[in-house]
């Protein structure tokens, strides 16, 4: 009987243990919303606020999808498309990546190469079986592991 209400106990420890680390992750993930959401402004005029949300939420998937599905954009196009200052885009960008909703590079030229989880996981399973590999050989690949092309 002892045993049994030790483990009685030990079940309850871990369902509260479970039932904060979800809590924990529900709060991360909020936090990680508002933050994203600050990147984005809605000026409208006689709208009640949740349409206002909607619309940033919007307006953040379509910002991101439009990168996707671009493929390589000149920042300065982009930020032309959103109605955005060019650095605005920069920073968004960099917040996205860091976030993880975003993959890719920055060239000098200002050009940003979106690159999937799944090219990326290409490019590196590339690395491992080749061991060593110059930048020129992973440049000449890359055209092969990564598609630039525009999605339709």
């Amino acid at each position: 009987e002892e045993k049994e209400e030790e483990e009685e106990k030990k079940r309850l420890e871990e369902e509260e243990k479970a039932r904060l680390e979800r809590l924990r992750r529900e709060e991360e993930e909020q936090k990680e919303y508002e933050r994203l959401k600050e990147f984005f402004s809605v000026d409208t005029e006689g709208s009640g606020e949740t349409d206002i949300m909607e619309e940033s939420d919007t307006l953040l998937q379509d910002f991101i999808n439009y990168i996707k599905n671009q493929k390589v954009v000149l920042l300065e196009d982009v930020a032309a498309h959103f109605h955005l200052k060019t650095q605005d885009v920069i920073n968004r960008v960099h917040a996205l990546e860091e976030l993880g909703r975003l993959t890719g590079v920055v060239d000098d030229r200002g050009k940003f190469i979106y690159i999937s989880e799944e090219e990326l996981s290409q490019v590196a399973k590339f690395i491992r079986q080749r061991g060593r590999v110059s930048i020129a050989d992973l440049a000449e690949s890359s055209n092969t592991l990564i598609e630039l092309q525009p999605s339709s």
